[in-house]
């Protein structure tokens, strides 16, 4: 982790605005398509993103079963973006909100894991200093948008508790698992404690 510390410390997270972050992740996610292709392709991702936001669930968890609408507190407005920059150039973005103790972040896009894990890392501890009493941090996996293996949400503190397994409606050749993620403050901090 210190090396990746080393890569990365140079860099830098600030709020940015909707229309910045999904530019961004226009040219990183579609770079062979045109400007105005890979816009509507981002675009109509991120609607699919907050639609599910907004679905009903029965998941089977680890400690706690849920039945309801699990995330759509997380859907209402307000709802921020983190760009993180290596100098004026933003390298990656993540979407994100509050709701009481809780934060959700998720749809994340960077140019490399390690940067990917320093925006988050650097999110959460910006989120603390904004809520001071944030306990639980939650997001989500999807094995056909996300850039990364479940394994980096987890170097990062998350831990899947609950998970969906369907069909990729748009390819039909893949499985989808959607896993629902959670970073408990305690949990965390805890486990760092212990590293020194």
């Amino acid at each position: 982790m210190n090396n990746l510390k080393a890569k990365t410390s140079h860099l830098k997270v600030k709020e940015i605005r909707q229309h910045e972050a999904l530019t961004y992740i226009a040219a990183h996610k579609f770079p062979d398509l045109t400007e105005q292709e890979s816009l509507l392709g981002t675009v109509e991702l991120w609607k699919n993103y907050r639609l599910f936001m907004q679905d009903g669930f029965v998941l089977r968890g680890n400690e706690k079963d849920y039945r309801g609408k699990y995330l759509e507190p997380f859907y209402k407005n307000p709802k921020w973006w983190a760009g993180i920059y290596d100098g004026s150039k933003i390298v990656g973005t993540e979407y994100f909100t509050f709701r009481g103790r809780r934060m959700f972040s998720g749809f994340l896009f960077a140019d490399s894991k390690e940067i990917a894990q320093e925006l988050s890392t650097q999110l959460y501890e910006l989120a603390k200093i904004t809520l001071p009493k944030l306990d639980t941090v939650e997001s989500l996996h999807f094995t056909n948008v996300d850039e990364y293996d479940i394994s980096f949400r987890e170097e990062v503190g998350y831990r899947a508790w609950s998970w969906i397994d369907e069909k990729d409606k748009i390819r039909e050749l893949q499985d989808v698992r959607i896993s629902f993620m959670k970073k408990v403050r305690e949990e965390w901090e805890e486990k760092n404690n212990d590293k020194v």
